[in-house]
């Protein structure tokens, strides 16, 4: 007959619960390699304002533009249909107080290999690597 430790034992043991420190490692790794598929690159305003789980369930970017920027979809003011307002004297700007509206139009990223869904392209180009590097982690004993 054999005998084992109850499923819950090895699953702590091994350091791959949730919360485990497998699952904050992993969640490290993704932060770490969607860096460079955020618009504007490794040094934009969003990768500079990141929550990250301290139980490694999700990574956060916190800009005031982090929704719009991951969605890929141009808002715009629902009374002009316009994404911005321009003006000489100072830039570009909105109307204060008013919720802006998805449309179909499509953001253009200027960075190379960034875009909407930086999760996506990173899992895509990343993923086996990130894979590799958890499993190596835990076989290290999570460390």
């Amino acid at each position: 007959m054999l005998k084992m430790k109850p499923t819950s034992q090895i699953i702590a043991r091994l350091g791959v619960q949730t919360g485990g420190p497998a699952q904050r490692f992993f969640c490290n790794e993704c932060y770490r390699y969607m860096a460079q598929f955020v618009p504007g690159g490794m040094n934009s305003h969003l990768n500079q304002n990141v929550s990250l789980a301290t139980d490694g369930s999700f990574v956060m970017y916190n800009g005031p533009d982090a929704h719009y920027l991951y969605n890929g979809n141009l808002y715009v003011d629902p009374k002009y249909g316009k994404g911005a307002f321009f003006s000489e004297d100072y830039g570009f700007w909105s109307r204060p107080g008013i919720t802006k509206i998805p449309t179909e139009r499509q953001l253009n990223y200027h960075t190379p290999g960034t875009g909407a869904h930086w999760d996506n392209l990173m899992w895509t180009s990343k993923g086996n690597e990130i894979i590799k590097n958890v499993q190596k982690f835990v076989d290290r004993g999570c460390k």
